[in-house]
């Protein structure tokens, strides 16, 4: 795929809960190039964030939207989980996704992101 590439982050679902006080602050890594990050607002005290933020990406030849959900804390963020979502998901310029985000061997779920991908196709 190329050309530009519009992603919303809309929500997140069923946060796998990373602190032992409270909740997560979760904020989302998106790339295709990891030379090349974007990320959405930091959400507080929350396992189910809304975000409803758009960013725009260069698509050249790229295959997968990388997702990252990260829970920002003092010291250092912790990894909730990663995903990703194929860019031959999108048809007639559009894609509604849920990104999984699978735990280890894919057994158990750290939670799911809701993505919207348009092109100009």
């Amino acid at each position: 795929m190329k050309g530009p590439l519009k992603v919303t982050v809309v929500e997140a679902k069923d946060l796998k809960d990373e602190d032992i006080v409270g909740k997560s602050d979760p904020y989302i890594e998106l790339w295709l190039d990891k030379n090349y990050k974007q990320k959405t607002t930091t959400k507080n005290n929350t396992v189910n964030p809304t975000y409803n933020e758009t960013f725009t990406f260069n698509c050249d030849g790229h295959k997968h939207l990388h997702v990252r959900v990260v829970d920002k804390d003092l010291v250092s963020d912790d990894e909730i989980g990663v995903g990703k979502v194929s860019l031959s998901s999108i048809h007639n310029g559009y894609a509604d996704e849920w990104v999984n985000l699978p735990a280890m061997l894919g057994l158990m779920s750290k939670g799911k992101v809701h993505l919207v991908l348009e092109t100009a196709a």
